[in-house]
């Protein structure tokens, strides 16, 4: 079960939804196969460590989107 992070003030802990390495880097292909498979192969998506020093770490999908769009073609 993940650790419950509250806040310091006595709110009420809610878990935090992390994924592993692994999970974000799937997460990652699939986005960027769907954008291609949809003719934008420019788009270029990415997990990347925020801090990877933290315990746990905690991963983000990045990507080259404009607005939650493909890139402009040249």
């Amino acid at each position: 079960m993940p650790e419950n992070h509250g806040a310091e003030t006595g709110a009420a802990a809610t878990p935090l939804d992390l994924m592993t390495e692994g999970e974000a880097k799937a997460l990652a292909t699939r986005i960027e196969g769907h954008w291609h498979r949809l003719g934008h192969t420019t788009v270029k998506v990415w997990a990347e460590a925020v801090d990877p020093s933290s315990r746990p770490v905690v991963w983000v999908i990045q990507s080259n989107l404009v607005n939650g769009l493909p890139p402009a073609r040249q």
